[in-house]
């Protein structure tokens, strides 16, 4: 019998700022846990990943810049 390892989804915070009414935002991001996957805030910026993202702000704007990337740790490894 086999056990088969189960890597957990890397997760990373994008903190936001609508440029229309400049309200601040987070939007958690879970990344698969493929063999490219980006496993950290460098890798994920090179990625092109977060180009692929849509930003709605509550003013109906469509505009953010990124201020901010953080990664949740995983103690568990």
């Amino acid at each position: 019998m086999s056990v088969a390892l189960r890597r957990k989804p890397r997760l990373f915070t994008l903190h936001i700022r609508c440029d229309n009414c400049l309200r601040e935002s987070a939007r958690r991001l879970e990344v698969a846990p493929v063999d490219d996957a980006p496993s950290d805030v460098d890798e994920l910026v090179e990625s092109g990943l977060i180009g692929t993202l849509r930003f709605n702000c509550i003013c109906a704007g469509l505009v953010g810049q990124i201020i901010g990337i953080s990664q949740e740790r995983d103690y568990g490894l």
